[in-house]
């Protein structure tokens, strides 16, 4: 919102990263909640649209995010891409969801055995805009020593969140930097860690 103060933007995005958290606790535990919508609430979702956070994920059909994370309809506003990619209107659609809805939370949410990160270090590089897309991948991951693949995973994630962070576009109605955090997904637990929490957790 236009009026929103710093204090009130920290902890909007502080509760917010804690209810996706707690979302995956409940996933990962197989206790999730129930998303049925009943007529009524899908009538009200026609009035406007008030997401918790923008979620920058892949699009890894293993790794669904409002699955995952236990979110219902109209509670993530969701972007996925290869790896996490920022190339195309990836970052347009972030931008709405920070500077047209004034969302305080963007999360980046990586996950164990990303194929586009796999290509991405492969020898043998795509062509066409898969070429494209592996390629910046790439590009964020020249840094990264050898082909470890879990390294480079977490090098890739990294890499994502400090982009979004240095982008001066990304600022809500109100003037403020978005906090940007980083999750990475384990495929074979079900479990998701902060490997980047935006200082939100700290205490004061």
């Amino acid at each position: 919102m236009p009026n929103t103060t710093p204090d009130e933007a920290r902890a909007a995005a502080a509760a917010s990263l804690r209810e996706l958290v707690a979302g995956n606790r409940r996933f990962a535990e197989g206790t999730p909640a129930s998303h049925v919508v009943s007529e009524d609430e899908r009538r009200a979702l026609l009035d406007g649209q008030h997401p918790i956070a923008v979620l920058l994920g892949c699009v890894d059909a293993r790794v669904p995010p409002e699955v995952v994370l236990d979110q219902g309809v109209g509670d993530l506003l969701t972007v996925r891409t290869a790896g996490q990619s920022l190339a195309g209107v990836a970052l347009g659609s972030i931008e709405f969801g920070v500077r047209v809805l004034g969302l305080s939370l963007v999360v980046v949410l990586g996950h164990t055995g990303c194929g586009a990160v796999l290509a991405a270090l492969s020898d043998d590089p795509a062509d066409g805009h898969l070429g494209k897309l592996t390629g910046e991948v790439a590009d964020r991951l020249i840094e990264v020593v050898g082909a470890d693949p879990v390294r480079a995973t977490g090098a890739n994630l990294d890499a994502t969140v400090h982009a979004l962070r240095a982008l001066p576009s990304l600022a809500t109605p109100a003037g403020h930097a978005p906090f940007v955090v980083g999750l990475l997904y384990d495929m074979a637990t079900g479990e998701v860690s902060v490997t980047d929490d935006a200082g939100l957790f700290d205490e004061g």
